[in-house]
């Protein structure tokens, strides 16, 4: 059942917000620049990242007994795969999508679209989810903050 409801709610939010959406508003968009064949950098960040919320959720849903949705957290402390390196890898794996659409399109528009998307995941963290860690898993979310960083993976 996890399954599913992580199918539906990852497919619906990450499917319109880092996919549809700022694909529809790149087209919208003039090109600032031209990068030549480095815009052909944006596959391997769309493949990355779209990797990264796949694999983040198979996570949630096997070791978290959860779903990546609010209203149906994980049970258990997640603390292995990318979640060893870094807090919030989903939405690290989103913002790869959204600088590949930003090396595709050189639009204006993707690039503040990033840019409040970051500020937008920034403050969901902030103050949603880390303080509902916080309640949920107390003292072992507290020793997991300490050593594992919020936005910047460390490869240790």
């Amino acid at each position: 059942m996890n399954t599913l409801k992580t199918i539906l709610y990852m497919g619906t939010l990450h499917g319109f917000f880092t996919f549809y959406f700022p694909y529809q508003l790149a087209l919208a968009g003039n090109p600032l620049f031209e990068l030549g064949i480095f815009h052909y950098l944006a596959f391997p960040l769309w493949i990355i990242g779209t990797l990264i919320i796949i694999w983040c959720s198979v996570e949630i849903i096997r070791h978290g007994r959860g779903t990546p949705a609010h209203f149906d957290p994980p049970k258990t402390l997640i603390v292995n795969g990318l979640y060893r390196h870094v807090r919030n890898p989903i939405y690290l794996g989103a913002l790869n999508v959204l600088l590949g659409y930003i090396l595709w399109f050189a639009s204006a528009l993707i690039m503040l679209y990033a840019a409040f998307a970051f500020l937008g995941f920034h403050f969901l963290i902030v103050v949603i989810e880390e303080p509902i860690l916080n309640n949920t898993f107390g003292a072992a979310y507290a020793e997991y903050r300490r050593n594992v960083p919020r936005w910047i993976p460390r490869w240790r």
